[in-house]
């Protein structure tokens, strides 16, 4: 016989692989090197290596398909909101540059003004004339594609 190796080696591998070690193959691991070693070595692997059994179960699937149903809110929430996110960085980038412009030629504000107030006066009030087929056109073709419009995104939600 071998130093290294025993006999009975296989059968307390299976054993220990099994969970049950019996009291025949424990008293033979009392005495023999090799498989005490190989019983002190399996107990080490199973308390230090081997995740505890609650780790090992999944989780249930109730809790996953609520995270599930979570992201995918979150993340079409996030499309969704994303014009508006976009409007809003818009808007603070347009207003950062026209400040100081603004604040800069106060002096030249009331000329613009009086200037602006001065052609509304001209301007002739009456839609009649001006509304011809072309015009009348156009606004009841972009009505009805608002209206489409309105609906194709209602309808989506």
């Amino acid at each position: 016989m071998n130093p290294n190796s025993c006999t009975r080696e296989a059968e307390v591998i299976a054993a220990l692989v099994d969970g049950k070690l019996p009291d025949e193959l424990q008293a033979h691991a009392g005495v023999c090197e090799v498989c005490s070693e190989i019983v002190q070595v399996t107990h080490v692997l199973v308390q230090e290596v081997a995740p505890p059994l609650a780790e090992v179960r999944p989780p249930d699937a109730a809790v996953v398909w609520r995270r599930a149903q979570s992201v995918a809110r979150e993340q079409a929430i996030a499309k969704a909101t994303q014009p508006i996110r976009i409007a809003r960085i818009a808007t603070l980038v347009a207003a950062a540059i026209s400040l100081p412009w603004l604040i800069l030629s106060p002096r030249n504000s009331s000329s613009w003004i009086s200037d602006f107030t001065a052609h509304l006066k001209s301007v002739d009030m009456s839609f009649s004339s001006a509304a011809t087929g072309t015009i009348l056109l156009g606004a009841i073709g972009s009505l009805f594609l608002i209206t489409l419009s309105s609906w194709f995104v209602l309808r989506q939600e």
